[in-house]
């Protein structure tokens, strides 16, 4: 009977950890049970005690990885202290990737540890340059509009985007640049809350304004371009008054945004440092 128990047990918390915990909706389950756990009256020693770890541990209430190895290879950065930063911060943009902190899946976090990550990656390709004049002549070379540019007296004043910017144009990594940048905007986004209720409010306009003016939308809400292309006239009119506004790309990002697509930045950023890796000394 017993044996029979521990089994259905078994069963309850496999079923837990798969279909409840780390949904963003069950948030309130987690915490009630967390609640019920009689963490107070149950000593180190007692028998008891590794049964409530082992709960939590399913319940994603105590995970830790800081003893784990990381998703990305830093193994390339010399310097102790720097790579152990890089280590730290990938391990908590895991967190908010799988649901480990706070119980929720969260892209906006996510994305403001990618952004830590990559300009600090950007910082050590630009250090190698020499002094503040060297490195800021240096990236005017391929960021000649940059603003403020002058006036920044230590690297860590240029502003990400502009490094960002610079650095994908002189290793024509544009693809890379797209995702990043993108990173950057929901990263900003994220940090100002009413911003986020504002876009929105926003995005669900333009999405009713493009299918009540009947053009294709896929599933991604993004604009059917094989279909839409069929339809000459209304081709015409999305080229010339909707395609390239700047509402129209601030809801193309926002497409992006509401996809969360987790492994596509993992692997921007994984291409970042092996390119930084490879072009510096």
């Amino acid at each position: 009977m017993a044996a029979h128990n521990k089994e259905n047990l078994r069963k309850l918390l496999n079923f837990l950890n798969a279909e409840i915990i780390h949904k963003p909706e069950n948030h309130w389950f987690v915490e009630e049970l967390r609640k019920s756990l009689p963490r107070d009256s149950v000593n180190e020693g007692s028998v008891d005690s590794p049964s409530i770890s082992k709960i939590e541990k399913y319940l994603a209430l105590d995970y830790n990885l800081d003893d784990t190895k990381t998703a990305l290879d830093y193994s390339s950065i010399k310097n102790d202290y720097l790579r152990e930063c890089f280590e730290a911060d990938c391990r908590e943009m895991l967190r908010f990737r799988f649901g480990l902190r706070g119980h929720r899946i969260d892209f906006g976090e996510f994305c403001r540890f990618v952004q830590i990550q990559a300009e600090r990656l950007l910082n050590v390709y630009y250090q190698s340059k020499g002094s503040i004049s060297q490195i800021r002549s240096y990236i005017k070379q391929y960021n000649p509009t940059a603003v403020g540019l002058e006036k920044c007296t230590t690297l860590e004043n240029i502003s990400y985007s502009v490094k960002l910017w610079a650095y994908s144009k002189e290793h024509s990594l544009k693809p890379l640049y797209d995702i990043l940048d993108k990173v950057r905007k929901v990263r900003n986004t994220h940090s100002h809350g009413s911003a986020q209720s504002a876009d929105e409010i926003f995005f669900q306009a333009h999405y009713a304004m493009l299918l009540q003016s009947g053009y294709p939308l896929l599933s991604n809400c993004l604009v059917d371009w094989s279909t839409l292309d069929k339809d000459e006239l209304k081709n015409d009119i999305y080229v010339n008054t909707i395609r390239d506004t700047i509402e129209h790309k601030h809801y193309i990002d926002l497409c992006w945004q509401r996809r969360q697509p987790f492994d596509e930045v993992i692997m921007a950023l994984e291409v970042l440092i092996l390119h930084v890796s490879n072009h510096i000394d």
